[in-house]
């Protein structure tokens, strides 16, 4: 198989975890606190990161506790990360799955800002475009909850407030990892990251609470802690075998897994899971929202694309 190919199934394997996560956060969270959740996620992945992912020869294993720089950039992906998995669980006290899926979408956009005032990097006017259609989708799909979005204190207001926020904490998270990733690899980085948000999050999780929980509830847990290691696994995998802008274009897809996953749950299992509550506008607002991600991640190579000479046969 053809590493194109292998790629994109990795990202579509990345998509279809990433997009059905808040379906089961928000079943999890029934009876569990943000924070215990984001403690156990966390937890699981680190041990997995040090007991059985195999350590590359040439990995460097020792940090040198003398460059602060170093240090410092770890504190802050740490921080970063792990408040972004916070807000982002306490979000869904008051949003539906496919909405936090939608408000999460800004993160991209924040992080291109990010990546062009801190990194110095390219900037397109397609992207800027991309971002343009991206906060139109974003208004068509709270259409009938616009009234809400300016009472920060409950309510889908409180809910989407901390969505930003979380994706304004995940974009400087991506911009700490793209600057550590200069000097470690990505699952030395990680191995730290993890480890020092479990360890931080210990004080105040609460363990005991997941024996009260019921099998459902369980089940999504379970799938909750996989999907922290298999979708940040096959992401890395992804980019290894394909070109970002593929990848990028791929995982702009997720919402429609979350509105589609969505829809599956309810009708498989009405008495579980809740249904999506869209109308016509809101799904038109979900696809006009995964055209606007798609145009910032892969406008730029398809436009590289088009104002390349044309191969000559022969």
């Amino acid at each position: 198989m053809k590493p194109s190919i292998q790629g994109s199934l990795f990202a579509l394997l990345t998509c279809s975890f990433w997009g059905t996560l808040p379906i089961a956060l928000k079943q999890a969270s029934q009876q569990l606190d943000a924070l215990t959740i984001v403690w156990l996620r966390f937890s699981v992945a680190a041990l997995w990161l040090w007991l059985w992912l195999p350590r590359p020869r040439r990995e460097r294993m020792a940090l040198d506790w003398s460059e602060g720089r170093l240090i410092l950039l770890l504190a802050l992906a740490s921080l970063c990360l792990g408040g972004n998995f916070a807000l982002y669980n306490i979000s869904l006290y008051y949003l539906s799955a496919p909405a936090a899926q939608i408000v999460s979408q800004s993160g991209p956009l924040l992080l291109l800002a990010g990546g062009i005032l801190v990194l110095r990097e390219p900037f397109y006017r397609i992207q800027a475009a991309g971002g343009a259609i991206l906060i139109t989708g974003m208004m068509l799909f709270f259409n009938d909850r616009l009234h809400e979005l300016f009472d920060l204190r409950e309510g889908c207001g409180a809910g989407i407030a901390l969505g930003l926020l979380a994706a304004f904490i995940w974009a400087a998270y991506g911009i700490a990892q793209k600057l550590l990733l200069r000097e470690l690899s990505s699952a030395a980085a990680l191995r730290v990251i993890y480890t020092c948000i479990a360890l931080g999050l210990a004080p105040a999780a609460s363990p005991l609470r997941i024996l009260d929980i019921d099998v459902p509830q369980a089940l999504c847990l379970a799938f909750c802690c996989l999907n922290t290691i298999v979708a940040y696994g096959s992401f890395g995998k992804s980019l290894s075998l394909w070109h970002t802008a593929g990848v990028g274009a791929v995982i702009s897809l997720t919402p429609l897994f979350t509105v589609a996953g969505s829809m599956a749950a309810h009708a498989l299992l009405p008495g579980v899971f809740p249904a999506a509550d869209l109308n016509t506008l809101s799904l038109l607002g979900a696809f006009v929202v995964v055209s606007g991600a798609l145009l910032m991640a892969a406008g730029p190579h398809i436009l590289a694309k088009a104002k390349a000479p044309p191969q000559q046969g022969g």
